[in-house]
């Protein structure tokens, strides 16, 4: 019988007055994550399914889909329904990657670099972009990197809701 090892991930999306916390643990099988906190921010739970990582964001009634595929130099991640879901496409190696969240017109980029147990970057513009910074630990910088899609997803829907 093996001891399940569970693997702590944090960190944070945006500024220090209006960013939101990362906090993710993994055992190998399932990712349990709260974006924000503790009384205005969202669960993310992923579990190992169907060849891919599926799960939720947000809540049962008030929530969305989130599902991932992975490869071992791509991430796609696709969170919300068939027909009002946003995609995210990731390409990642040693030193880090790029991508793309959403569509060609109505999309935004994501860089990140990988250093030592930790991975920097930014969703979005120059200008309206925002950083973010997780301490990796020993959890794979994909499911980092799902942590990240989903709390850009959450700003997203924010801000259009101004």
């Amino acid at each position: 019988m093996s001891a399940i090892t569970t693997r702590q991930l944090e960190g944070r999306f945006g500024g220090v007055t209006d960013g939101l916390d990362l906090r993710a643990t993994w055992d190998g099988e399932r990712l349990s994550a709260r974006i924000g906190g503790y009384t205005s921010g969202q669960d993310l739970t992923l579990s190992i399914g169907h060849g891919q990582l599926e799960g939720r964001l947000g809540s049962f009634t008030a929530g969305q889909d989130v599902q991932v595929r992975l490869t071992a130099t791509q991430l796609d991640v696709r969170v919300g329904g068939f027909t009002d879901g946003v995609d995210t496409r990731l390409t990642y190696g040693e030193q880090g990657g790029d991508g793309r969240y959403g569509s060609f017109t109505d999309g935004d980029d994501l860089q990140f670099r990988q250093y030592a147990g930790e991975v920097r970057g930014r969703c979005g513009s120059f200008t309206r972009g925002v950083d973010f910074r997780l301490e990796l630990g020993d959890v794979p910088l994909p499911l980092a990197l799902v942590l990240v899609t989903c709390a850009f997803h959450l700003e997203r829907a924010r801000l259009h809701r101004r």
